[in-house]
């Protein structure tokens, strides 16, 4: 112990010669407690070199101190040592303890760790490091200030990833009927078969987007996409009869696509504008169901204190062997949102016109849509509402050979709920729990449809 105290003393010598060459260098023997408090003190007065020079020191003298490791993440970046700095950071991490009582510590490495990375050029591992921060924030003030500052960091990062998943049962896999009964109006045809009444059973579901934003201006930002969404569906034992040939892959579903968006802000008050193109590929059932072209647009055209306004229109083209020509969807939509203090609301209107040279993909649809997010918890878990509504017509549809006198026409609702447990959340990320409900009706029985389902999923709460 003499021996370090020796070594501690000596380096500190140094470090006061170098503050004042001009003057003799004073020898000053501390305890390493005393020398950390004193490296603190200088770091808070703002005398950062002297504090990373004694930290420094007494990392040799204490290497499994988390505090001396600390220092060194928070002084090291300010002197252009970042990488620095970051290791610093890693090694406090390890050190410190896993208890309750070392929360209010592991959370100042972790937000320390993280500025070392933003200044060494790493934004995502700055992102990971606040979402660390998350998970050991001492109280709610703590918790909120790393999810503002991991929203801004997140913004400044030209990649970004995002990522949500959930799985679990539902009554209908297939969007299949309600009864056996194949009826088209008044009439009665026969029995529905194969596959086509709805099947029970379970879906898993993931979706995962990366993005790269290309230099840009404050008005201006380009951002490539590329997202793939994997649908996995097991049909359970009581459903096997009414599945007849149908088989679970049937049901599955793969997308692939990539994105190339352009974010504006238009006019004096900045009003935003993004213009995106993006080219897909789909497959179903194992099989390859064909590519997709589409181009949207979404602008605010009125923005209040505590409400917007949005327009947002759409054309896509979609080819498969129905439709080996393409399909085409124009779609127009007009959201407001509004805060009512922290309860937040949004209303959408949607109308959709969907073209082919065959029938059955020609039709055309009117959506309207209530999402609220209140401000209460159910069981500490923060909730969204949903309700949506929605007719959908077919000037002339068919069925094999039979042809459905005065098209089809469908009319439905459905109602979800979303409970997002914050308080069990992992580095920002919380389990939520979905509930939903729909039904369909229509003159071709076939598309007479309910659905209910509940489903366990992973989401970022910022």
């Amino acid at each position: 112990m003499r021996h370090r105290l020796g070594a501690l003393a000596f380096a500190l010598a140094l470090g006061l010669g170098a503050a004042a060459p001009m003057a003799r260098a004073e020898v000053l023997h501390l305890t390493p407690d005393e020398a950390l408090m004193t490296a603190r003190a200088a770091y808070l007065s703002g005398d950062v070199e002297a504090a990373a020079h004694i930290a420094r020191a007494l990392a040799s003298v204490q290497p499994d101190d988390p505090l001396v490791h600390l220092l060194l993440s928070a002084t090291e970046p300010k002197l252009g040592r970042a990488q620095a700095g970051l290791i610093a950071g890693r090694k406090a991490w390890k050190l410190a303890g896993r208890g309750k009582e070392a929360r209010p510590l592991r959370y100042e490495i972790a937000r320390n760790t993280a500025k070392a990375a933003l200044d060494a050029g790493k934004p995502l591992q700055a992102q990971f490091w606040l979402r660390r921060s998350l998970d050991v924030a001492p109280d709610d003030a703590a918790f909120a200030a790393s999810g503002r500052d991991l929203g801004l960091v997140r913004n400044r990062s030209p990649w970004r990833l995002a990522f949500d998943m959930e799985a679990g049962p539902s009554d209908n896999l297939n969007g299949g009927a309600d009864s056996s009964v194949f009826r088209i109006g008044d009439f009665v045809l026969g029995e529905l078969s194969n596959g086509s009444e709805a099947l029970s059973g379970a879906r898993a579901n993931l979706r995962i987007k990366a993005e790269r934003a290309l230099p840009g201006s404050a008005r201006a930002q380009t951002v490539l996409g590329l997202s793939a969404e994997v649908v996995r569906n097991q049909i359970d034992a009581a459903s096997r009869d009414e599945a007849g040939t149908m088989t679970s892959r049937d049901l599955d579903r793969t997308r692939l696509s990539f994105g190339l968006r352009r974010d504006l802000l238009l006019g004096d008050r900045g009003m935003p504008l993004s213009l995106s193109v993006e080219l897909g590929q789909n497959w179903a059932g194992g099989e390859v169901l064909g590519p997709s072209l589409g181009v949207t647009a979404q602008g605010a055209i009125w923005r209040g204190p505590a409400g917007t306004i949005w327009l947002g229109g759409g054309v896509e083209r979609a080819w498969d062997d129905a439709n080996i020509r393409g399909a085409d969807l124009f779609s127009l939509s007009v959201v407001g949102e509004r805060a009512f203090g922290k309860t937040e609301a949004s209303v959408a209107l949607t109308v959709e016109a969907a073209r082919s040279e065959f029938i059955n993909s020609t039709y055309d649809a009117a959506r309207l849509s209530l999402q609220l997010s209140p401000d209460w918890k159910i069981g500490g878990a923060s909730v969204s509402l949903g309700a949506t509504a929605g007719l959908r017509d077919y000037e002339a549809f068919s069925l094999g050979l039979v042809h459905v006198t005065g098209g089809r026409e469908d009319a439905s609702v459905g109602l979800s709920m979303d409970l997002s447990f914050d308080d069990w959340s992992v580095m920002g990320f919380a389990p939520v729990l979905s509930l939903r409900h729909g039904k369909t009706k229509s003159n071709v029985s076939r598309y007479e449809t309910g659905t209910s389902g509940i489903s366990i999923g992973i989401s970022s709460v910022f």
